[in-house]
This record gives structure tokens, sequence and C-alpha cells, in this order.
């Protein structure tokens, strides 16, 4: 199920979805004593991430544990990482103990296939009974395709049930990427979309229709989802 919150701009966007992340975050750790957030990457949650830099008093960042939902099979310095991303716009501004921040990819990096395992194992330490991690908050981008982390229409990482970090090839981009499976999406405690632009209309659209095929409408249908969108999503015009 959805819940869906809609902004006039982008502007209003960010801030909207930085107060929800600082608010589910101030919560887990009020609760717990820690919180544990799976970040995304993609242009929109970079600027999210510059907005939580605007904001070093929200919350007690020492207490946030940082993971990812996926990554790029590239190292950590790419232009193309989701964590070099994370850094250079989030954990650097707020000067992020680099203990506190789990990266996907080691630094040097291992193979795809080991680097799954580690993250795995990485992940177990804080799993449920049924072996799946239970982060207070991930945050996903969308596609204009309709996939989020790294699951793609398509590939086979989509009907992975037993493993929480897979190796996931996406032909149609000739790579393969590291990600998080549907289980460790749906175990989460809270799961937000931040999504802008007129592009993203069609499959911000179909993510809640009941038969579509779409990574995003597949996780909407298990679980209650948050969408933080702009009005060029919602009605698929420019600002």
């Amino acid at each position: 199920m959805r819940q869906v919150h809609c902004f006039a701009t982008p502007t209003e966007l960010m801030s909207a979805c930085a107060d929800a992340v600082s608010s589910v975050l101030s919560a887990a750790i009020e609760l717990q004593g820690i919180a544990r957030i799976a970040l995304s990457g993609g242009s929109t949650p970079a600027a999210l991430y510059a907005e939580l830099a605007r904001r070093p008093q929200a919350l007690p960042w020492s207490r946030v544990r940082f993971y990812f939902g996926d990554e790029r099979s590239v190292p950590q310095d790419h232009p193309d990482s989701n964590f070099r991303l994370a850094k250079t716009h989030l954990f650097t501004p707020l000067s992020i103990d680099p203990a506190q921040v789990f990266p996907m990819v080691s630094a040097p990096p291992l193979s795809p296939t080991a680097e799954a395992a580690r993250y795995a194992a990485l992940l177990a330490e804080f799993a449920a009974p049924n072996g799946v991690p239970v982060f207070d908050l991930i945050l996903n981008g969308m596609g204009d395709d309709g996939h989020f982390a790294s699951l793609f229409p398509g590939t086979p990482a989509l009907d992975e049930r037993s493993k929480t970090v897979v190796v996931n090839p996406v032909e149609r981009l000739q790579t393969e990427r590291l990600t998080l499976t549907f289980p460790v999406f749906e175990a989460a405690r809270r799961v937000l979309f931040l999504v802008s632009g007129a592009s993203k209309h069609a499959a911000f659209t179909a993510s809640g229709q009941p038969d579509s095929d779409l990574p995003v409408a597949r996780l909407s249908r298990a679980r209650v989802t948050d969408w933080f969108i702009d009005r060029a999503c919602a009605e698929g015009s420019g600002q």
C-alpha cells in the first residue's frame, strides 16, 4: 500500500522528506539507542542528503549507522559510486565518523560475489530470527523503468528469497550490480521513496496498480511504502 505525500516544488519536497527521515531516525534512536538506515544513490537522493547536511542539529548523527541499498561495481572513489555520492553530500559535511558507515564495496574492491557475501554477513549481525536484517529506514529512489535499488525489471534478483544481498546482472546496461533483495525491503520498519520529475510519472502511476509487474509496484503491494513526490511526478508535467 502506498502512502503518498505530494509537494508543489522540489525544494518543498526535499524539506518535507528531510523532516520525515529525521523523525524516523530520531524515534529509532530514542527506542534502541541507534538507528540503521540504508541509503540510495541517484541525483534526487543527493539533493536530500544536501538538505540533511544543512541540519546538523536535527538529531544525534553519531547514533546513526549508514548502509546502502545497492551499489555499482566500481571503486569507492569512482564518480558512479553511491558511497562516493553519500560521502560527498552527507558524510563529509556532517563529519560522520567512517566507523558509522558500511559501504557495499570495499577499499580496495573485492570481487562482486565476495562483496555480496561480506555484506550479507555484516547485515546478519542485526537480523531477525528468520535471518533477514531489519532496517529502521530504507530510502529508495525510482528509475523511469520502475526499478528501485538495483532491482531492475526482468533481472534474476527479483525472484531471490533466500539471500539478502546478491550480484544482479543488468543486461540492458551491460553491467552487474550489488543489491539488497526483496525480503530485506519487505522487513524494514519504514520504506521511503523519494521521486521527482515528470519522467517518473508513468512508473509512479504503475506503482499503485494491482496488475503491474514493475518492481516498485510489487513492493508496494507487499507492504506499506511512503512516497514523497513532487507535482511534476504526480501529474506528468513540467514544473
